[in-house]
């Protein structure tokens, strides 16, 4: 026969079979090969076995769904004009069981119910045009259904958000990227507009900047407060009018922008007497003083060291010259 024919490629194969079976038994002798064979036999049956307890278990669980379903009474006989047994078993899936006799309002299971009692053998048989389509809508399909993971994880969210936690997200290019850190945003009451809390505000590092601030260390008196608030602000105030004012390009930049800054610092001064006589904070108060005396007395020190700040930073421009900007 030719060389390619199917007797001769099945005679090659017999005769490779038979060189590894006699290679197989001279290596491993005939108790090896013997045991070698019952290893895979009783490898094969507990193979078997794992799946004839696993069909075992589904069939179980089944049987279990059935009777649970045999319990609840609207869920006996559904009419398939309701809802496909399909749909229903996909929706009893992804709700808890104890919600099945008494499902929730705005529920698709609590519209089935609705239904399945209304109609049915022994019930109404027929249904209007109008309450067909209300139905039609109002349950859903097998593919408008989510799987029990997505609907766990949607829950999941939910109640974190209830809770008042966020997934804590980076922003890149495209898209956010979930860093698996949680944020507590909100306090005890999810309502409550006033427990809103953010990194920023209620960050450890945002929380030990703001206590280090002048207004809010504490061991300091009041004039020493106001003298350090004022002389921040006084150095920083006379810079917008020096390089952005309409005498910017003149000699007279540097001056012009301490006279606006000394301004500014005597109008926000005047302001705060005006706070502290009114409104009477007592946050500064010494024991014995009267009302807002420790407010006014961190405003009057305000005033002196905005000015003196002004004036420092007057002294450095003229010092060191101010380089006239072109426009």
């Amino acid at each position: 026969p030719p060389a390619h024919s199917p007797s001769t490629r099945g005679l090659a194969d017999s005769s490779h079979a038979s060189q590894v079976l006699a290679s197989g038994r001279e290596a491993l002798g005939m108790k090896g090969l013997l045991g070698f064979g019952c290893g895979f036999g009783a490898l094969l049956a507990l193979a078997r076995g794992a799946i004839t307890s696993r069909r075992a278990e589904g069939s179980d669980i089944a049987v279990k769904q059935k009777e649970d379903l045999a319990k609840v009474a609207y869920l006996k006989n559904v009419p398939r004009s309701v809802i496909e047994q399909e749909t229903l078993e996909k929706l009893l899936s992804i709700t808890p069981r104890e919600e099945w006799e008494n499902p929730p309002e705005r529920s698709y299971l609590y519209a089935v119910k609705t239904y399945a009692e209304a109609y049915g053998a022994g019930k109404a048989t027929k249904i209007g045009w109008w309450d067909f389509v209300c139905m039609k809508y109002l349950l859903p399909g097998t593919d408008d259904l989510p799987t029990k993971k997505v609907s766990d994880e949607a829950q999941k969210i939910e109640d974190l958000r209830m809770a008042g936690k966020v997934n804590m997200e980076v922003p890149v290019a495209g898209g956010w990227i979930d860093t698996g850190a949680l944020i507590q945003w909100k306090g005890k009451e999810p309502f409550a507009g006033d427990l809103v809390q953010t990194p920023v505000t209620d960050g450890r590092w945002s929380k030990q900047y703001i206590a280090n601030m002048a207004f809010y260390r504490e061991g300091l008196q009041p004039w020493q407060r106001g003298i350090e608030i004022g002389m921040a602000h006084g150095y920083f105030l006379i810079g917008p009018f020096v390089s952005l004012g309409p005498l910017r390009a003149t000699p007279e930049a540097a001056t012009v922008g301490l006279l606006c800054g000394c301004a500014i610092i005597g109008i926000v001064s005047v302001g705060g007497l005006i706070f502290g006589t009114t409104i009477k904070p007592t946050r500064f108060d010494r024991e014995g003083d009267k009302p807002a005396a420790g407010f006014i007395e961190m405003i009057n020190w305000h005033a002196l060291g905005g000015l003196g700040g002004a004036g420092f930073a007057h002294a450095l421009l003229t010092l060191f010259g101010w380089v006239h900007a072109t426009f």
